[in-house]
């Protein structure tokens, strides 16, 4: 996908790696094999093909691989190996991962929180929340505020890049707010620049 953002997990000290979401395999296997990195999982924040495309992808390489997701929706996961659900830790390696249930863009939509960052999907976005193709609202919302509850200085990994699109919309509401206004200049610049905001 072409607003896609891929993560990476890297522990420091192994250098197992786990891929978080994503459409396809091969930009991740390529710089994996880059930086000589070792594959060892898969975190699946939910079921829409532009994130379990790289489970796909993976072919057989995935029946090497723990595999992780929500047990709502394990049918949907290729190779899924654990089913999660809201409230458990995956360990990978010695580090913690929480696992929180974040509904509203998908049912059985999975935040992952580890060490200062979030893996929050669909969920929510620089300036705006994922479309609710499930919903309620309420369901939304509830993701929202559990994840406003988050230290401030959480690095947020949302997986896609929605950034103008977001703030375009905020503008209609309000076309008179001038921090809006610095925001959507300071975005285009860096988007301009082949960054993401």
């Amino acid at each position: 996908g072409k607003d896609n953002l891929g993560w990476l997990i890297v522990h420091s000290r192994t250098k197992a790696c786990a891929i978080v979401d994503g459409p396809e395999a091969r930009p991740y296997l390529d710089y994996i094999d880059t930086l000589q990195l070792n594959l060892k999982a898969i975190l699946n924040t939910h079921t829409h093909p532009d994130h379990i495309g790289v489970n796909r992808a993976l072919g057989p390489v995935l029946d090497s691989l723990d595999v992780y997701g929500a047990a709502a929706t394990a049918a949907d996961i290729p190779g899924l190996t654990h089913a999660l659900r809201d409230g458990d830790t995956v360990w990978f390696e010695d580090v913690p991962i929480k696992v929180w249930l974040t509904e509203g863009h998908l049912n059985g939509h999975l935040s992952f929180i580890l060490d200062g960052a979030v893996f929050c999907g669909d969920t929510m976005f620089a300036a705006g929340c994922g479309y609710l193709f499930d919903g309620p609202p309420a369901a939304m919302h509830n993701s929202l505020q559990r994840l406003a509850t988050l230290p401030d200085d959480t690095l947020v990994c949302c997986a896609h890049e929605y950034t103008m699109d977001n703030l375009k919309f905020a503008w209609m509401v309000e076309p008179s707010n001038s921090e809006l206004a610095d925001r959507i200049r300071n975005v285009s610049r860096i988007r301009a620049a082949g960054g993401s905001a």
